[in-house]
């Protein structure tokens, strides 16, 4: 019979139940599991499967409370890892909340200095995303999660409409026209506002601004030409923004072939 090496022995149960403070307990399981052999294969799936829900827990603890920037970079390190009904799991949990800081707490018509802060549009941008993540994932319906991310998409799109700069213009547009699937009979104002996002850039690439992305404009004005083709735009709509589209590519055609003579 083989000798036990020297040391303390605890039983994996006892281990998983130790009455310690959280993180020290997860620090203790990452030193266990980074010197267990990999022959061990019950008691690594047993701490990798702690840590996974400590992590889980303190993200949620993070988003609930005052840590919404930590816990969102930390779901972005450990979603790819995550099944797919443990993420949806989570975001079904942490998404309200979201919703109740950036949307309920800024009430029906947010102050200018509300809309305007840039911390909050970079937060509502990432609730959007996640709130499509989580649209991609098995979960049970609910007619709530339609009403949270029309309103999170909605609070965004007016926010970043309030940024100054290229990426403003682009991450508007991607929330508006995500806002016309959720909210069509929004028309009225969503389609005059891409409108004015593309002429934004076009007036950008004819004054020969420095900070001018022709690339990324190229990619609006086709993901705008795509829009183009809704049945359901009116049909002075249909013409203002095909025209806009029109004059965006011809303009960057020229911008291109003067930058490459």
């Amino acid at each position: 019979m083989a000798e036990l090496a020297a040391g303390v022995w605890i039983e994996l149960e006892r281990l998983l139940a130790l009455p310690l403070p959280a993180e020290a307990l997860a620090s203790l399981w990452r030193e266990l599991l980074r010197g267990l052999p990999e022959g061990a294969s019950e008691e690594r799936a047993a701490l990798a499967a702690a840590l996974e829900a400590h992590e889980l827990r303190r993200i949620e603890a993070l988003c609930l409370g005052s840590g919404l920037e930590e816990g969102l970079i930390r779901l972005e390190g450990l979603a790819p890892a995550l099944e797919p009904e443990r993420l949806a799991a989570l975001l079904l949990r942490v998404l309200p909340e979201l919703h109740r800081q950036l949307v309920d707490a800024a009430g029906a018509d947010p102050a200018p200095a509300v809309v305007a802060d840039p911390q909050r549009a970079e937060r509502l941008w990432q609730a959007d995303r996640w709130m499509r993540r989580l649209e991609t994932l098995p979960h049970a319906p609910a007619v709530a999660l339609g009403m949270m991310a029309e309103h999170i998409c909605r609070y965004g799109a007016i926010a970043w409409m309030a940024q100054p700069g290229a990426l403003a213009r682009q991450r508007s547009v991607a929330l508006l026209q995500r806002l016309l699937v959720l909210l069509p009979e929004a028309r009225s104002w969503i389609v005059p506002a891409i409108r004015d996002r593309l002429q934004q850039g076009l007036d950008e690439l004819e004054r020969g601004d420095e900070l001018v992305d022709p690339g990324q404009l190229a990619d609006l004005f086709e993901a705008c030409a795509a829009m183009g083709e809704d049945g359901g735009l009116p049909e002075q709509a249909r013409q203002a923004l095909q025209l806009a589209v029109f004059r965006g590519r011809a303009t960057l055609e020229v911008w291109n072939s003067l930058a490459g003579g």
